[in-house]
């Protein structure tokens, strides 16, 4: 019965839509199944997914009166009748399913409509703002094109009456969520080709920031956290403060180097980048707060003040100056802008302690206040709203 059915076919062109001789465009519907998302990659900015594709349009010619629901035509059959010369124009590599037989298949309606079957595996290209990353939101589309027939002879449509893109519910990404997607039409026209009809499907993506939470973020905590005992020991312990100041700013560089391996080298500030930094800075700093203590230490001009000996100011006026002087109770006078001096002149080792002292706090409440105002910009709405009006 379909050989027969084909054969009212013969003489016609099958390179050409069903509709090409009446002036009248063929219109594809289209849907979309995926099957899984195989990998996201920041690095090459782009994505590989295995669909489950149906393109159906009615050849009025087709149509049949038997009472069978549908006939299949296998690949022999196929290059008897036209099929859509569909190209995906985000696409860098594609290609059918083919084990263990080519997965694809046409079905014929009663009413001459055929849906077109097939399985792909395709890496589509995906633009990628990672100024927010790791808190950053993907957008990835596949498009869907004719190669060789403008709108007017082929018009391609998403399917009406079901979903037209529906995604597996059990696909599980290791960075990524599929929040949602949606289908539209996308404006896509070629001076040279003619104005082409071109769909569009959109999937949403939100990665997962758990991942980067404990692989990332509390590392780096901890070694700027331990670059802080620098400050708890004395000042004399140079070689314990100068190995513990190098191998945190090392190490520190190198989780940093760590991280940038695996991203593209963009022009633009990323928020693990603004992170990294400011960790390298705080280190880095603890490093030279030790260097400076070091040089204050070493100040050997120490002068003790008098603090246990009474003393008894007076005034004594000699023609029109006044001097203030203080007469010490062992008899000797001493100029009080003297010991004022005396007093104020304190060893570079009670500096050195001081700095300290002020370091054990400052550098933690710097820190504290730095990672509120990080984690408030990024996680809140408010960081979203201005991340998005400056895109």
């Amino acid at each position: 019965m379909l050989t027969g059915i084909l054969r009212k076919l013969e003489g016609k062109d099958s390179r050409v839509p069903p509709n090409f001789d009446n002036d009248l465009p063929t219109v594809v519907q289209c849907q979309i199944f995926v099957d899984s998302f195989d990998s996201v990659s920041e690095a090459a900015m782009d994505y590989s997914v295995s669909v489950l594709m149906e393109l159906s349009w009615i050849q009025p010619d087709l149509s049949y009166s038997f009472e069978v629901d549908y006939f299949e035509i296998d690949n022999k059959h196929m290059e008897q009748i036209w099929l859509p010369d569909i190209y995906f124009p985000n696409e860098k590599i594609a290609a059918f399913h083919k084990i263990m037989t080519p997965n694809k298949v046409v079905r014929l309606y009663a009413d001459g409509r055929l849906s077109f079957y097939a399985r792909l595996s395709l890496t589509m290209s995906c633009p990628m703002n990672l100024r927010k990353y790791p808190f950053d939101k993907q957008i990835c589309a596949l498009q869907l094109e004719s190669f060789g027939f403008d709108r007017e002879k082929v018009l391609l449509e998403w399917a009406k009456n079901e979903t037209p893109v529906a995604i597996n519910d059990h696909i599980i990404l290791p960075q990524f969520e599929v929040v949602r997607n949606e289908s539209g039409l996308c404006a896509k026209s070629h001076p040279r080709l003619g104005n082409h009809s071109c769909l569009e499907a959109k999937f949403h993506l939100e990665r997962n920031i758990g991942y980067y939470i404990i692989q990332m973020y509390i590392p780096s905590i901890l070694i700027v956290v331990i670059s802080w005992i620098s400050f708890w020991l004395t000042v004399t312990s140079v070689a314990g403060r100068i190995s513990l100041g190098v191998l945190t700013v090392l190490t520190m560089t190198t989780q940093s180097s760590g991280v940038n391996a695996s991203l593209p080298r963009v022009s633009y500030t990323k928020a693990i980048d603004i992170w990294m930094s400011t960790c390298l800075l705080f280190v880095f700093g603890a490093l030279i707060e030790f260097a400076v203590v070091n040089v204050l230490s070493r100040n050997k001009e120490a002068t003790e003040t008098n603090s246990t000996t009474e003393q008894i100011g007076t005034k004594l006026e000699n023609g029109p100056f006044m001097n203030e002087t203080m007469v010490m109770i062992g008899g000797g006078v001493r100029f009080a802008e003297e010991e004022k001096k005396a007093i104020k002149r304190i060893s570079g080792l009670q500096w050195a302690q001081l700095m300290d002292n002020i370091s054990r706090f400052l550098f933690p409440f710097i820190f504290i206040s730095f990672n509120i105002v990080y984690w408030t910009y990024y996680l809140t709405t408010f960081g979203e709203e201005l991340f998005m009006g400056g895109i």
